[in-house]
């Protein structure tokens, strides 16, 4: 469920694709300034939009080089503080509990390779739920709900789809002043939403080869791409509306870019059945 979140390239400045280019790193470097190097894995689009929006906008942004342990190379990094700290903890324990879900659900391989995953994150997982385990229980929570309710086609798709979307919800912070905590909700939760379908409608083909169940398979009399479609352009005008409640910051310029364009991009590149997980950014870069 991880990687769709994700801006245009193409239509960034060159300002803000610097910027973005640095807030991902930035999580990187906090996820292994926090949890050590095999954490890093974790690390996804999704959780760049997350640090991004919840980052307080009277703040001008920090960046400093550091070294990438990966390609040895220097990189700006960005640094949120501690929104990039909340990010990078709740990236650990959606992982986590996704990794146990892969385990549930695949064919030995991905299973094996998905336990042998678990066990190296376990200590990361146990000091991130520690710290803020009220997202840890909403995790476990609805993605138990979730689990229950996928294989029965009697469930509507929304239905399925709103499990994921409240856990979203509840990435927000306690501390949040409460209007803007209605605005993130409202945004989160239709990101959510769109995020939960388009994997679902993004995994059919494997799903069906593998003998998997899918939400969308389970219930392919009742839905079309034109109702898929409809539906996700109605969580995305209203997660759009919901951004524009907020205040003008650094990084508004991104998040516009990836709700009104790289959303649908990815809706589109799903349908259309040219989804590519890890787009390169240019002849010698790219971001997982």
């Amino acid at each position: 469920m991880f990687g769709y979140v994700r801006p245009h390239y193409p239509e960034l400045r060159v300002r803000e694709l610097e910027l973005y280019r640095a807030a991902y790193c930035g999580l990187c470097d906090t996820i292994g300034r926090r949890f050590g190097l095999l954490p890093r894995g974790v690390l996804a689009y999704d959780f760049v939009f997350l640090t991004l929006l919840l980052t307080d906008g009277s703040i001008a942004p920090k960046t400093a080089m550091k070294r990438c342990p990966l390609s040895f190379k220097r990189r700006r990094c960005l640094d949120c503080g501690a929104t990039s700290d909340y990010a990078a903890a709740l990236g650990v324990i959606l992982a986590y509990h996704k990794l146990r879900d892969d385990i549930a659900d695949e064919k030995f391989a991905k299973r094996t390779a998905a336990r042998l995953y678990a066990l190296t994150l376990r200590r990361a997982y146990t000091r991130a739920a520690t710290e803020y385990p009220a997202f840890d229980d909403a995790a476990r929570t609805c993605l138990s709900e979730l689990s229950r309710i996928e294989t029965d086609a009697s469930q509507p798709l929304d239905a399925l789809a709103d499990c994921f979307a409240r856990l979203l919800t509840a990435a927000v912070p306690e501390s949040t002043e409460p209007s803007r905590k209605r605005i993130f909700e409202t945004l989160l939760y239709h990101v959510g939403r769109f995020v939960y379908i388009i994997d679902a409608r993004d995994d059919v083909a494997s799903d069906t080869a593998n003998h998997r169940p899918n939400a969308i398979t389970a219930r392919q009399s009742r839905i079309d791409d034109a109702r898929l479609g409809a539906t996700l352009t109605n969580s995305l005008n209203i997660a759009g509306s919901a951004l524009e409640l907020l205040p003008e910051t650094e990084y508004s310029g991104i998040l516009r870019n990836i709700l009104y364009l790289g959303l649908p991009a990815v809706q589109s590149a799903v349908f259309d059945g040219t989804f590519d997980k890890t787009p390169r950014l240019g002849k010698r870069e790219r971001l997982r």
